[in-house]
């Protein structure tokens, strides 16, 4: 008897309009997974390109500080050239014993390299990588990014010589606050100017510090070696340098898309 109940409403149901309520329902529910998509490509879209925008600003100021940074240090080689010259030779800088003491202090100075790795940091941190589409691209961003990490190449870029501290426990104390007054400029930021400055003391003054310093039995081979890494610090960054070049360039031509 149910039986025959139940197939009596079976025959009677509207079967089209079910299938039409159906059909209905589905493409509703089409038609909204595909707005929300659009919606949601439009959204990573616009998060890509404020990305695109940051890493390229961000690759404009690696090579201004790149730029300032091998200047610096190109300016302290040329400092310690001159007092290894003297630790090897006895030649002096000008025939001067101040300019020869300035130049063993200013071998001393630092200058820090830090890539500008915040938006790659946050993007790397928030599943935001996805967003670049290319492939190589990215890979090519985290090699360059892997300069900020504790490896090798990012101690290169961070000094701390023993011979900084080695000839400022050898230079007077006098002295070294007059360089600081007369013969170094604080820039702003990481940037230094070394300036050549008149001798606040006199040249046998002078000739007693250069005493002092070749008295030394280890100041010299730190300077070499200090000198060396300093060396290998500008060959990695003037190659880092050609990459944010490249970098810079690809990232450019893709917000011009």
């Amino acid at each position: 008897m149910r039986a025959m109940k139940l197939a009596a409403r079976l025959r009677s149901y509207d079967w089209t309009a079910a299938f039409i309520e159906l059909v209905i329902v589905v493409v509703g529910i089409l038609i909204a997974l595909q707005v929300s998509n659009w919606n949601q490509s439009r959204l990573d879209h616009a998060r890509a390109d404020n990305y695109y925008r940051r890493l390229h600003a961000e690759l404009l100021a690696d090579r201004h500080n790149i730029d300032s940074t091998l200047k610096f240090w190109n300016k302290v080689s040329d400092y310690g050239r001159a007092a290894i010259a003297y630790g090897e030779t006895g030649q002096r800088v000008d025939a001067s014993n101040w300019k020869t003491v300035l130049a063993y202090y200013q071998s001393s100075q630092l200058m820090p390299f830090e890539l500008e790795s915040s938006t790659y940091s946050e993007m790397r941190d928030s599943d935001g990588l996805g967003l670049i589409a290319d492939e190589g691209l990215r890979k090519r961003l985290a090699d360059y990014y892997r300069l900020t990490g504790p490896g090798i190449t990012a101690n290169i870029l961070h000094h701390d010589p023993v011979y900084r501290m080695q000839v400022r426990g050898l230079t007077p104390w006098s002295v070294q606050q007059y360089i600081w007054d007369k013969c170094y400029r604080a820039l702003g930021g990481a940037n230094q100017e070394l300036i050549d400055c008149p001798s606040p003391i006199s040249e046998q003054e002078a000739a007693a510090v250069l005493d002092s310093y070749r008295q030394s039995e280890s100041l010299l081979q730190n300077l070499r070696f200090w000198m060396s890494t300093l060396r290998v610090g500008v060959i990695v960054l003037d190659s880092t340098r050609k990459d944010t070049n490249s970098l810079e360039t690809e990232i450019q031509a893709t917000l011009a898309r």
